[in-house]
């Protein structure tokens, strides 16, 4: 066996943190890529750029089965720690998960990615749905086995709780509406959106930022609650605009679902002053994508004041990027030699 897979990085248009509370999300995928090679091999070797480790069949199926007793004891800070202290644990997972007592002896798996880590644009979920992607050349696995693997390494990586947000747009790529039931469905997008990504420098710990959301909706759940439906509603709201290219008017969404991401606690002072800056050069919205606590802002431009709006945004010391948006989902790499007609 040897297979290779790449998939793509997301972002997060409307319905982070709500996702997790049933209401539905819209997400994009981008072109900054994941890459996974998998070979057969004597025992298990992760390599990760700097991150390497080898392990045996039966030490994943042992932290399959604690994973599963964390899961059902609700041991969030478990699972937590444990990824903090084991950076392969969801691919771990996700092997133990989808193969069970049928796990080969060994493999060897090895990623490398542009995506940045701990940002926002989905790096680890892009690295998982290339895993699964590449194992699916032998396996044959369906869409819905790929999406509900994949998934099981950002229930890890996030603290124990994930939405199938995050992966499944790497998995399906294009514009998705998510809304935790089954496989997300496809939106129609209008040509032309200008969507710039700006990296605020700052990493935070989805694991940490989803606990915090956690306790602090668990303080006042009545009333709390209100902000994720409201969020909800953004979402559902933006659906049109993206199909007939509002962008004017689905910036104000943005800026809308900002505010409620603030009110959550998600911000933090460095994204505010990149929304501000965003917001000033003339941009029609701007928002954190993904969990928060630092890591990305997107931000919906003009085009005329495209470039304007980037040296305002690298002013503030932010790393200014604008990705292909919508980019097919994760997809087997061929390799020429395999696919040489043989020699007569």
């Amino acid at each position: 066996m040897k297979a290779e897979a790449q998939a793509p990085g997301k972002v997060i248009l409307f319905g982070e943190h709500a996702v997790n509370r049933g209401q539905p999300a819209i997400a994009a995928s981008i072109g900054l890529y994941a890459h996974c090679t998998i070979e057969d091999a004597p025992s298990f070797a992760f390599c990760a750029g700097e991150h390497q480790q080898t392990t045996t069949r039966e030490k994943i199926l042992e932290l399959t089965a604690e994973v599963d007793r964390m899961r059902d004891a609700e041991a969030f800070d478990q699972i937590r720690l444990l990824a903090r202290n084991d950076y392969f644990a969801p691919q771990k997972l996700i092997l133990g998960k989808t193969f069970g007592k049928q796990l080969s002896q060994g493999m060897s798996i090895t990623w490398r990615s542009d995506i940045p880590s701990s940002s926002g644009l989905g790096s680890g979920a892009a690295a998982f749905t290339a895993m699964i992607t590449a194992l699916s050349k032998d396996f044959n696995f369906s869409t819905t086995r790929r999406a509900e693997s994949a998934q099981l390494g950002d229930i890890i990586a996030h603290g124990g709780v994930a939405s199938g947000l995050d992966t499944q747009t790497s998995l399906l790529g294009g514009v998705i509406r998510y809304s935790s039931k089954g496989i997300a469905e496809a939106l129609p997008c209008a040509p032309g959106a200008r969507l710039l990504v700006a990296h605020s420098g700052i990493t935070a710990a989805t694991s940490e930022v989803n606990s915090r959301v956690r306790l602090w909706l668990a303080e006042k759940p009545n009333s709390r609650i209100q902000y994720f439906q409201t969020i909800g509603a953004l979402s559902r709201a933006a659906i049109p605009l993206l199909e007939r290219g509002d962008w004017d008017e689905l910036g104000r969404l943005l800026n809308l679902n900002q505010l409620v991401l603030e009110k959550i606690g998600v911000s933090c002072p460095e994204i505010d002053r990149l929304i501000e800056a965003a917001l000033r050069s003339g941009s029609f919205g701007a928002k954190i994508s993904g969990s928060g606590g630092g890591g990305i802002i997107i931000v919906l431009a003009p085009a005329e004041r495209t470039e304007m709006v980037t040296k305002t945004l690298e002013a503030q010391g932010a790393k200014v990027m604008m990705p292909e948006l919508a980019v097919p989902g994760a997809k087997l790499v061929a390799h020429p030699k395999e696919t040489l007609a043989p020699a007569i």
